[in-house]
């Protein structure tokens, strides 16, 4: 559905979705990283209705549609503290639906060149705190939003991990000779880390291909490596998967447009990152890793328990997370599948998949390289959406990514459907 907006109205701005994106180095240590992205939703909300008219492209109602079945799935809340836990999630989910139908609207002034930039910027923030976890995982300080919170409040792990953030995950498992620092920085978990490394990269290879500034090259290429290093740390086998589908993926799609020289970048720059993941271990680390830990059978084992109890309330799940009745993680987590699954049965389910899965299959026929690129983060999130959770910037950047996709897709396609320009008849007299 397309409505036009009404005459005379200007063009929406991009620093609403720039200042979300691109302010996320301040928002973290401030402690808004929960509520910078509403509000400025918010502004953008008003924005939309401002102006007037409203451009609908299909593979947007499905995400419009989750959020409106997730409201009466909270009437399965059980206790105040989840009903808070599910509120924060209805504002991080209304506040995505509304950057998607932003971004699809604003084709004018949020450009494909803004988004990459403005990512490129999260991005570069993930390895700078990715390093902190590995120089500093016991450091921790209070932002300034935290120490606004009433003390009863940060009791709670969840609201202290928020805004009294630590650098790295700290786990010593029973039998481990020492602990394993899993970089989690900007982010509440180590998992979280890794999703936002799977999603972000290749958007910042599009930076490194596309730009024309030698120090923006120079300074992605420096991160790109560095990032190798508290990659190797996390031991996020999930994380490694996703960024080694995502690099086959770009590598098919370019040697079917047969782009020699893109693929040639890629290529050295994979050998090197690899080449410096084995110097590093990582092998040996994930392997250590899992000697001491049972997550392999306990998430298979947390699965099935996710499954059997949702069968349970299948139409409207259970609203939230809930303790598992074998295992000390929650039911409902330990991937977004299995959250939405559990806490907005089935229907939420294939609501999150036709979003998802129907943005990958109506995005696929890119016609340049950057938006293979692009496109590799979202075939990389239908990845990790199994095993890691999705806080809002992983959520902010699957959205803006996909309505970015979606909006090139439809303008595509308005444009084939338009007849010829008939050549000027000329008169000889």
């Amino acid at each position: 559905m397309v409505s036009e907006p009404a005459p005379g109205r200007g063009v929406l701005p991009a620093w609403p979705l720039l200042v979300v994106l691109a302010g996320f180095p301040l928002a973290w240590p401030l402690g808004l990283t929960a509520f910078a992205p509403a509000v400025l939703a918010v502004v953008m909300a008003v924005l939309l209705a401002r102006r007037g008219g409203c451009r609908l492209l299909p593979g947007v109602a499905p995400l419009l549609l989750f959020v409106a079945w997730t409201v009466p799935c909270g009437l399965m809340v059980d206790s105040g503290a989840r009903l808070a836990g599910w509120g924060l999630r209805q504002v991080t989910l209304a506040a995505v639906a509304i950057v998607v139908v932003y971004v699809t609207n604003a084709p004018e002034r949020v450009t494909r060149a803004r988004v990459i930039g403005a990512l490129t910027v999260v991005w570069a923030t993930v390895v700078v705190g990715g390093w902190l976890g590995v120089l500093a995982p016991d450091l921790t300080f209070t932002t300034p939003v935290g120490r606004l919170v009433p003390s009863g409040l940060l009791g709670n792990d969840l609201v202290h991990r928020m805004f009294v953030p630590t650098m790295a995950e700290v786990q010593t498992p029973w039998g481990a000779p020492a602990p394993f620092n899993r970089p989690a920085a900007p982010f509440l978990y180590a998992n979280g880390w890794g999703a936002a490394l799977v999603l972000l990269t290749p958007v910042t290879i599009a930076t490194l291909v596309t730009t024309r500034r030698a120090w923006v090259r120079w300074s992605v290429s420096i991160l790109l490596l560095a990032s190798v290093v508290p990659a190797v740390a996390s031991s996020n086998r999930g994380m490694f998967l996703g960024l080694g589908v995502s690099t086959v993926y770009v590598a098919v799609r370019l040697v079917a447009r047969a782009r020699g020289r893109t693929l040639m970048l890629l290529a050295a720059g994979a050998v090197v990152a690899t080449a410096l993941a084995v110097r590093l271990d990582v092998l040996a680390r994930i392997a250590d890793r899992q000697q001491y830990s049972t997550s392999t059978e306990g998430r298979m084992s947390l699965y099935a328990e996710t499954w059997h109890r949702t069968l349970q309330s299948p139409l409207l799940g259970w609203g939230a997370p809930r303790p598992s009745l074998r295992h000390e993680v929650s039911v409902g987590t330990q991937g977004y599948v299995w959250s939405v699954m559990f806490s907005y049965g089935l229907v939420g389910l294939v609501l999150v998949a036709l979003f998802l899965g129907g943005a990958v299959v109506r995005t696929w026929r890119v016609l340049d390289d950057t938006a293979i690129l692009l496109h590799a983060s979202l075939v990389g999130a239908v990845v990790i959406v199994v095993f890691y959770g999705l806080d809002v910037m992983q959520w902010l950047t699957i959205g803006s990514l996909a309505a970015l996709l979606l909006r090139e897709s439809a303008d595509r396609a308005v444009t084939a459907l338009r007849p010829p320009a008939r050549a000027p008849v000329v008169t000889v007299s």
